[in-house]
């Protein structure tokens, strides 16, 4: 009666020539059980070295991100990022709400030198919804006391409009001085412009561009888009103050801008406002 054929298992590192020849291949039990333990265990080590290098290259990475000159002025579009994080009234989560802006901060970071040069804050009473909820309040750590003392949105642009004026920061048709820059697309969309578009309060242009610099961070680095902790913390850094409060998040998001710049990262104008719908009276 003819025997089917054995089945030969080939470990790695035997050569298939050792298992052609139609004799029976004897292999000790000892010997297979190390076998099939090896090759996990230089799997594991291959990947423990690799990370090992990684880390040392984001260390060396590190050393000579600190000795990268600064950028130079004349490759920049604007010599100005004005970081802008605001604050906006909100309730807990699963009800609607129109948010409006309760604190207006704004951080001047040089681009040249990548230092904070000039801070905007104000807080702001909003005017539908006037009394502060108690989620709103614990979020963003801003008083009712607060935003009752404070001129309302139209009042705050006005000031935030001439205190651009002051420092010489205007754009005009020829050049342009300054970009806002934002972490995501909110800030000037939903809240700048949504606000003033439902209050017919008036809105300069330099609004409705801006930096995105939470999409600059995922496309320089090849991440995933993250919050503001988080990119901190790829970057080496912590969050400094409070987090949600206005001024507190402007100040970090433009330390993370400031990184970007010394990491090789170009700023540039990434997003604006879409164009808006015009009838015509027939």
């Amino acid at each position: 009666r003819l025997q089917p054929p054995q089945a030969v298992r080939v470990s790695a590192g035997v050569p298939c020539a050792a298992v052609s020849q139609g004799a029976p291949q004897r292999v000790a039990l000892g010997e297979l059980v190390r076998e099939s333990r090896a090759a996990p265990l230089a799997k594991r080590s291959a990947r423990r070295k690799r990370g090992e290098a990684k880390e040392r290259a984001r260390q060396e990475g590190a050393v000579l991100r600190e000795a990268r000159p600064l950028a130079d002025a004349h490759a920049l579009p604007f010599e100005w990022l004005l970081v802008l994080d605001v604050e906006a009234t909100c309730d807990a989560r699963g009800r609607p709400w129109e948010h409006e802006i309760i604190e207006f901060p704004v951080v001047a970071l040089n681009l040249r030198t990548l230092q904070v040069e000039h801070e905007f804050h104000s807080f702001v009473r909003p005017t539908a919804n006037q009394t502060l909820t108690p989620f709103c309040r614990k979020l963003t750590g801003i008083t009712q006391e607060q935003v009752d003392a404070a001129p309302p949105l139209d009042a705050v642009l006005r000031e935030f409009d001439g205190w651009l004026r002051e420092r010489g920061l205007v754009n005009t048709a020829e050049a342009r001085s300054f970009a806002f820059g934002t972490d995501g697309h909110f800030d000037c969309q939903f809240f700048v412009d949504g606000e003033c578009s439902r209050k017919g309060i008036p809105k300069a242009e330099y609004f409705d561009k801006w930096v995105n610099l939470k999409q600059l961070f995922a496309d320089h680095y090849k991440v995933r888009r993250c919050k503001i902790a988080k990119m901190l913390e790829r970057q080496g850094m912590r969050f400094e103050g409070r987090l949600h409060s206005g001024i507190d998040d402007s100040r970090n998001i433009a330390r993370i801008a400031a990184q970007l710049v010394r990491d090789g990262s170009p700023v540039y104008i990434n997003e604006g406002l879409p164009p808006r719908q015009r009838f015509l009276d027939l």
